[in-house]
């Protein structure tokens, strides 16, 4: 799914004996557990003592000829003494999420036979997805604070669909996924403290699906640079933020029963069903029909069947908190962690950027 790759601005003349403290101790942690970051920027924070290395860097902003045209206005921030990201970036990217799917209308056909809509007769457990994608994004900072990227990817989706009524059985469907988008990133900053709010919309491509899967990615993050006291391209960013998701409600897509099942398994669920149709006095005309369409002809034919599926899902929980850090080793170089929990979902990413004009 889908990366956003936030920058912002960062005034770069002084800083405080309290970051100096607090740089020295995150770093040392940060370097201990893992080495991970993006392409932040923030202010930092203001001492009544100038750091001579901040002073002399931010001076020669000031000094700056800047003659690229992107970002827009940036010559204007330079002479007032702000470090701006380099307008142009390409980063790669490993993203992990796991998320819970609520199914709420489910319509089944086999071969060519009538679909039926099992929605009050099947009843599932907790429907789990988990993603695995690598994706490039290249970038372009318009404004000082207006980014705007593409996004493609590609990697693999694992669903796992548990059934708890009328039989309990559990599937687990694997598929190449491909995916592409766009975004827009707006940055800025209050004092020491900065903001990134970010919009993106993306398509998947799977296997078993027909038509790509739209989704739509909002996050927010609020956090703080420290900058290197004696470098000041180097800096620690952290932060926290919300994310939201949502994704195309419907789906339809065809699948083979061969995927979907071993013959073992195809034999163990056809005596489930054979047996609930013969004990089970509460079963309706209508579901007991669907068990028998499901069980066909015989537990050869299942094997061979090909399903014609359509669902009406949403995410269960669009919303989580994320937590960030990234190391900037200069203005060409950033690497950038996020972890995403709380909530009915969990995600993990690791990002690379390289940034030139």
């Amino acid at each position: 799914m889908i990366i956003s790759i936030s920058g912002r601005i960062r005034k770069a003349e002084k800083t405080t004996d309290i970051s100096r403290m607090l740089l020295k101790s995150l770093f040392a942690v940060f370097l201990a557990a893992v080495s991970c970051c993006g392409d932040l920027f923030a202010q930092t924070g203001a001492d009544k003592q100038i750091n001579p290395y901040h002073k002399h860097y931010a001076d020669s902003l000031k000094s700056m000829n800047y003659k690229p045209i992107f970002p827009l206005l940036a010559r204007k921030a330079y002479k007032k003494g702000y470090d701006i990201p380099l307008p142009y970036g390409m980063s790669l990217t490993y993203f992990y999420m796991r998320q819970n799917i609520d199914i709420s209308s489910t319509t089944i056909g086999f071969n060519d036979a009538q679909p039926l809509d099992l929605t009050d007769i099947l009843q599932y457990g907790d429907v789990v997805n988990t993603t695995n994608v690598i994706t490039f994004r290249p970038d372009l900072w318009i404004l000082p604070f207006l980014n705007v990227y593409g996004i493609v990817g590609t990697g693999t989706s694992e669903v796992v669909v548990p059934l708890v009524e009328p039989v309990n059985f559990s599937t687990t469907q694997r598929f190449t996924v491909n995916n592409a988008g766009f975004g827009v990133t707006l940055a800025g900053g209050i004092g020491p403290v900065f903001l990134t709010i970010d919009n993106n919309m993306a398509w998947a491509w799977l296997e078993a699906v027909e038509k790509p899967v739209p989704a739509y990615n909002f996050d927010a993050r609020v956090g703080h640079s420290f900058v290197h006291p004696r470098h000041p391209e180097r800096s620690l960013t952290i932060w926290c933020g919300v994310f939201f998701q949502t994704l195309r409600t419907e789906t339809k897509g065809d699948i083979a029963m061969s995927e979907v099942m071993s013959d073992e398994t195809a034999d163990a669920l056809k005596e489930k069903i054979d047996n609930k149709i013969a004990n089970d006095p509460d079963l309706s005309p209508l579901e007991k029909q669907a068990l028998e369409t499901f069980v066909g002809e015989g537990v050869d034919k299942l094997k061979t069947s090909t399903v014609h599926y359509e669902l009406d899902k949403k995410i269960a929980g669009p919303w989580n908190l994320i937590f960030g850090a990234q190391y900037q080793f200069n203005k060409h170089w950033q690497l950038r962690c996020e972890l995403g929990t709380f909530g009915q979902r969990s995600q993990f990413m690791l990002n690379l950027n390289w940034r030139f004009q």
